[in-house]
């Protein structure tokens, strides 16, 4: 009873006493020496940016501007900061008090705080005349964060109570009590008055001093279990009460002993309190326009009104980040790039980040729509999937067919300059394009027959411009297969291929040009060709009557009569003739067979199929033909050299055709062959049974006539097949001889027997 007595007359004391004078007051030095009246000395003028060459590190913490190590570095004396180099690392002080962290944004410099203490060895002395209490006058840029820090008083019966203000017209406090340590709040509780005790602090205090009741007439009446009371202003959430701080430890240290002078932080907020205001923007300036103040000199900053008290700070605008308070681009308000900061940024699902000054886009992505920044992001189609993708695959159809027509065109104009179109052109030979010869042949619906190099297709040209009406034509197609293996054979030379190649192209362009310029009755014309193929595409006049082949050999035999016969023979024989001789350059047809002498209505002959035409060497003689083999001169086959009298071998295989309207190798199975049953039948002089009987069907003088004609034709025919080929005759010595048969055959009405 008689110690709560007690109690309660000093709660009393407490809380009537206004102001208190302690007899062992000793105060801390100072953050900045305190002032008052006309002594306060006045701020130096705002610096427009910091100096270069200042540091902006002391040891481990950054000193950004306003702050600077000095008065020439820093906005003004307020701001300076001493860097105390004694230590390692070295340390930053402003006063007396070290500096733990300085921030721009918020406006606060977090420092070291000491602690009050008093300590008993009885109830009534005190063991010790250490600092019991201190006081802070802060300069006018600090004033102590109302928000961040919190007054607290530690002991088991301890009355710490808080002076501010310059008149020391505040006055505040906490009161712990504990009847022993077990009835002391357990450790990490919130300190409620059970051994230790938390106050706010109040707005605008410069100046503080904590201290204990009335020195004379207070008590510590739990002094055996907790000698010490102790009492400091700290950041809020930083003490965690623990029993252990109400007594000494085994080394008899006190928790100040053991919290040290540099573990306690207090936040300090500070401010441009001198030197201008934060000035709203004009009306008329928009509504981008931000507040300004002489101090904010970065281009995207702005200022704010303090947190407290009077003056402003500088931030940022909203997307920059910097130093708001200096110039430079590189170290004021830069542009924040928000897309780096993750994967995609701050944006949603199936949205791109794209970062612009001072903000960021986030555009959705292809056929998404929505708002990239919100937390669904782009979730809506703007078209539904399936129809994306069969407009991909109509787009994808697309391009490949305009890819495939591309290609087509170029290889067909290769082609056109591989095949010498723009020689050609010159010559005049009509160039059909490929889909020009489809339309003429129908689509190559008819095909009336083939050789060696291709197959032969009825046409129809149908141009004005071209012929006034409708031309029959025939069009042949060359397998390009073939035509490579005689290209490979004729170029299997020693020379490069791109020289082989252009001899090749130099040789054909000559043929087509022969065959187009060489006019004869009895050969048949060249209207055209199509060069967008590997190989041509060659279009000829169109004869009616089909092949002597058929005529003679078909299904459809036509019944001829000896003039008629040889009146094929002379037209084919003159034909050949004058491919021989025609101008300065020679040719041989390469391939003289009934099959390539085509009839027309009137059974006129016309010599065609000139795949294998080659011109002579100046040797006299071609390489590498294709001919049919019934009808082939042995000589080629063995000196590879084909010749004039090679054509005139393969004629005297056909005037035996004409004469016996026998295959070149018939009978069973084709055992027979023709040019060697007729030579041994001539041997033998019994040729007459080797003749078509339908030539000697009257016997009468006219076939005793016909069978003279008839030898006559065999004798020629023997020695165009002379193994010896310069005893061979000229094509134009057998035109001359089958005249000369032919005026023995029509000594009487040649007309009517025709």
């Amino acid at each position: 009873m008689k110690r709560l007595a007690t109690m309660a007359a000093q709660v009393l004391w407490f809380l009537l006493t206004p102001t208190v004078a302690f007899s062992y007051l000793i105060p801390l030095p100072p953050l900045v020496a305190a002032a008052s009246g006309s002594d306060i000395a006045p701020l130096p003028p705002v610096v427009a940016a910091p100096r270069p060459g200042c540091p902006s590190m002391c040891g481990n913490v950054n000193i950004p501007y306003p702050f600077g190590i000095g008065d020439e570095c820093a906005l003004g004396s307020d701001f300076a900061i001493t860097c105390n180099h004694s230590f390692n690392p070295p340390r930053p002080y402003t006063g007396d008090f070290e500096v733990i962290s300085i921030s721009l944004e918020a406006g606060e410099m977090r420092v070291f705080s000491d602690v009050s203490y008093i300590c008993y060895n009885s109830s009534k002395t005190t063991d010790s005349t250490g600092v019991i209490t201190w006081t802070l006058s802060f300069n006018p840029a600090f004033l102590i964060s109302p928000t961040r820090n919190v007054f607290t008083g530690i002991g088991c019966d301890t009355w710490a109570y808080l002076n501010g203000r310059e008149d020391f017209s505040f006055f505040s406090g906490c009161i712990t009590t504990c009847n022993s340590l077990d009835e002391a709040a357990e450790d990490n509780e919130v300190c409620t008055g059970l051994g230790c005790c938390q106050s706010s602090i109040p707005t605008k205090l410069t100046t503080i001093k904590i201290g204990w009741g009335n020195q004379e007439n207070y008590r510590n009446l739990a002094w055996e279990y907790s000698p010490c009371n102790y009492a400091f202003i700290g950041e809020k959430g930083w003490y965690h009460f623990n029993r252990t701080d109400l007594t000494r430890d085994a080394n008899n240290k006190t928790f100040t002993d053991r919290v040290g002078s540099r573990t306690i932080p207090m936040v300090l907020d500070w401010a441009i309190r001198d030197g201008g205001s934060c000035k709203a923007p004009p009306k008329d300036a928009g509504a981008s326009a931000k507040p300004t103040a002489p101090a904010c000199i970065s281009r995207n900053s702005f200022c704010v009104s303090a947190t407290q008290g009077p003056g402003y700070l500088c931030n940022c605008s909203k997307g920059y980040t910097g130093n708001p308070y200096d110039a430079d681009v590189t170290r004021g308000c830069a542009n924040i790039n928000e897309c780096s900061s993750t994967t995609n940024g701050p944006c949603g699902m199936y949205s791109t980040c794209e970062d612009t000054d001072g903000d960021y886009n986030c555009k959705c992505n292809f056929n998404r729509k929505g708002d990239g920044k919100s937390e669904n992001g782009c979730y809506e189609y703007v078209f539904p999937p399936y129809a994306i993708a069969a407009a991909a695959i109509t787009l994808v159809v697309i391009l490949a067919c305009l890819s495939i027509i591309l290609l087509m065109r170029r290889e067909q104009k290769k082609l056109f300059n591989k095949n010498g179109g723009d020689i050609l052109k010159e010559v005049g030979i009509k160039i059909f394009t490929k889909g020009e010869v489809k339309t003429i042949t129908k689509s190559y619906r008819n095909r009336i027959g083939g050789g060696y190099f291709g197959d032969v297709y009825e046409g129809t040209i149908i141009d004005d411009t071209y012929t006034p009406q409708a031309l029959q034509v025939a069009v042949k197609c060359t397998v390009a297969k073939k035509v490579a293996r005689l290209r490979q054979k004729s170029l299997r030379r020693e020379a490069p291929q791109h020289e082989q190649e252009k001899l090749w192209k130099e040789g054909f362009v000559r043929e087509i040009c022969f065959q187009f310029k060489v006019k004869h009755p009895n050969m048949v014309r060249l209207i055209g060709c199509c060069l967008e193929t590997d190989v041509p595409i060659l279009v000829f006049e169109f004869v009616g009557k089909g092949s002597l082949h058929e005529v003679l050999h078909g299904a459809n035999k036509l019944t001829l009569t000896l003039p008629k016969r040889l009146d094929i023979a002379i037209g084919s024989a003159e034909a050949l003739s004058h491919m021989h001789s025609h101008g300065d350059y020679k040719h041989v047809h390469g391939d003289v067979k009934s099959a390539n002498i085509l009839l027309d209505d009137n059974l006129n002959p016309k010599v065609s199929d000139f795949g294998s035409s080659k011109l002579l060497s100046v040797k006299n003689y071609a390489m590498d033909v294709a001919a049919d083999g019934n009808y082939t001169d042995p000589v080629y086959h063995n000196t590879g050299h084909f010749t004039v009298k090679s054509d005139v071998y393969s004629f005297g295989v056909v005037l035996l055709e004409l004469i016996t309207r026998k295959k070149p190798r018939y009978g069973s199975g084709d055992a027979n062959i023709l040019t060697i049953d007729y030579k041994k039948s001539s041997k033998n002089h019994c040729t007459a049974r080797m003749y078509d009987a339908e030539i000697l069907c009257d016997g009468n003088a006219q076939s005793h006539q016909y069978m003279e004609c008839l030898d006559m034709v065999g004798a020629l025919a023997i020695r165009c097949l002379s193994e010896d080929a310069d005893e061979r005759p000229t094509m134009a010595e057998v035109v001359d001889e089958l005249n000369q048969v032919k005026s023995i055959a029509c000594r009487s009405s040649c007309y009517h027997l025709s």
